[in-house]
């Protein structure tokens, strides 16, 4: 008996440890997929067969890029949310297959790239399409938005009229949510926010508002303090395969965010692209006859690790469907992707005669809002190239 009871003694602390242990560790009914020094991939079994698959990005040891088409129509003066209605333009990115925007990544950074997703609400379903709401891309507000669904002068659903729209900001530091103010742009009109997604808080997503929280795909978004130090230095992405929004944002609750919870864009279009993995969860079409144009997608979220790339320096730039001629004294938007070190020059061509030296250099992050001062003939091209080396360039026709 004194035995038993000795042993019992023995177990009891550590019986009691462990219970404490999965009681305090959130992370204890989550299935680990791909953990690196940065990120980690986590998939959790729901009821009825559903399942939900957990980012940990770690913004220190990360970077985040944004990937959109290339644009085919300026709109401009069509932007809603930025600076008030009519303030800014807003274009129409190029919809371009996710397994291209992925295969593309993978080209730039290799063994770096840990993840992808579909991001931006988008409006059109067409070979281009106005983003729902402001995008701030490196420095550059991209797109003013457009959405009938959100807090303008004649909203489609008067629920809408008084809602305030959240912004994602990040840096490579930390991220945070906040109220996104339509008629002033902040904090897109901040200088210090050089990236930043407009969208909406989980539960006023026209899903939940106007079709009775459905199932769905979607993708929530939070942030969290780990390391005691102010500031959120995790972003937490949570995409589930049939559930409803208040279910998603609350397995986001369970893991310790306190703060605002966002929703981008999911449903049929819905990505999730991890490197081990590969493509988990992918765009549907909504019936067999659909065009399958719907797989193409104008936004994308990629992470990857911040430690030294090991491919050659490339620069991408892909054609537009449509030509756009860029406007004498017009606002026209640049775009590439490049996995340079160092900075660019971007500069205008007739044939093998240079006409205008754009800038003579500027940074290697994948954006250039240009205003021309000339008339721009058709047959020009825009050569984006190295600053340090010429020979790596790419090109724009126009």
């Amino acid at each position: 008996m004194n035995v038993v009871i000795n042993l019992l003694l023995f177990l009891l602390p550590i019986l009691s440890s462990l219970l404490i242990a999965q009681v305090s560790n959130p992370l204890s009914s989550y299935q680990s997929l791909q953990t690196i020094d940065g990120a980690a991939l986590y998939k959790k079994q729901l009821t009825n067969g559903n399942e939900a698959y957990l980012q940990v990005i770690d913004l220190r040891k990360m970077q985040i890029d944004q990937i959109t088409g290339e644009v085919d129509n300026m709109g401009l003066n069509e932007g809603k949310y930025y600076k008030g209605e009519g303030g800014h333009y807003s274009p129409f990115f190029q919809n371009k297959l996710f397994s291209e925007v992925t295969d593309e990544y993978k080209k730039l950074y290799a063994n770096n790239v840990f993840s992808m997703i579909n991001c931006s609400f988008f409006e059109q379903y067409q070979s281009s399409t106005q983003l729902s709401f402001p995008i701030k891309l490196n420095g550059v507000v991209i797109s003013g938005g457009t959405s009938p669904y959100g807090p303008i002068k004649q909203p489609k659903d008067k629920y809408y009229s008084n809602i305030h729209l959240k912004t994602l900001v990040w840096n490579s530091k930390q991220a945070y949510i906040t109220d996104y103010n339509p008629v002033s742009g902040s904090p897109l009109n901040q200088n210090a926010v050089k990236n930043a997604i407009v969208t909406y808080r989980y539960s006023d997503h026209p899903a939940k508002v106007l079709a009775q929280n459905q199932a769905n795909k979607y993708q929530v978004i939070g942030t969290l303090n780990k390391d005691g130090v102010k500031g959120d230095e995790l972003l937490l992405i949570m995409t589930v395969n049939q559930a409803t929004l208040d279910e998603a944002a609350d397995l986001l609750r369970k893991l310790g965010v306190k703060g605002d919870i966002i929703t981008v864009d999911g449903g049929r279009s819905t990505y999730l692209f991890n490197s081990q993995s590969g493509n988990i969860i992918v765009p549907q079409l909504s019936n067999s006859q659909e065009n399958p144009a719907f797989r193409d997608l104008p936004h994308y979220l990629g992470f990857r690790k911040k430690t030294k790339n090991q491919v050659a320096p490339k620069i991408l730039i892909d054609q537009p469907v449509k030509k756009v001629l860029p406007k004498k004294d017009q606002p026209y938007l640049i775009l590439w992707q490049d996995n340079l070190n160092g900075d660019v020059s971007i500069k205008l061509y007739d044939g093998k005669k240079l006409i205008q030296n754009i800038s003579s250099r500027t940074a290697s992050d994948g954006v250039y809002e240009w205003t021309p001062r000339i008339s721009v003939k058709e047959g020009y091209f825009i050569q984006i190239s190295s600053w340090k080396d010429r020979n790596i360039f790419g090109q724009l026709q126009l």
